[in-house]
């Protein structure tokens, strides 16, 4: 009788192990699915930022160029310089009525074929302006800086 009652345990601890080993696999799938999508996540996010990098240079340099000056001297699309050749640009510009600022809607895709859009309003430049004098009145001192903080 002893034998019977050792038989009897050990068929339980094996049931243990295989019930044991079935939840450590879900929960191994769960974790390496979380694991992906993270990944992907963090992917998304990285063409999310360069995608705002690109279409902020874009937009600066349209306002520094002049919205006027660029529909008649700039292309309306084209690639961003390397290392973001791969990626694209367009601009769309409406005028709105006599005074009002322009509608500018940027677009950036990437080489998955997402699509990131900014549209903003710029006023044009008033005509026969000059570009402002950028430089400072007088030099800046940068070491002195350091030099009268404690």
């Amino acid at each position: 009788m002893v034998r019977h009652g050792a038989r009897t345990r050990g068929g339980w601890a094996l049931l243990d192990v295989i019930i044991g080993g079935v939840i450590l696999g879900i929960g191994l799938a769960a974790v390496i699915s979380i694991a992906e999508r993270s990944l992907a996540m963090q992917q998304r996010s990285e063409r999310e930022l360069v995608a705002a990098e690109l279409l902020d240079g874009l937009l600066s340099e349209v306002l520094s160029v002049g919205i006027a000056d660029w529909e008649l001297t700039r292309a309306s699309s084209g690639s961003f310089d390397a290392p973001f050749d791969d990626w694209q640009w367009e601009l769309d510009i409406d005028k709105q009525g006599l005074g009002d600022p322009y509608r500018v809607m940027a677009i950036a895709r990437d080489t998955k074929g997402s699509e990131f859009r900014v549209e903003t309003l710029m006023a044009p430049r008033p005509e026969n302006t000059q570009d402002p004098e950028r430089a400072p009145t007088e030099p800046i001192d940068r070491q002195a800086r350091y030099d009268e903080q404690p």
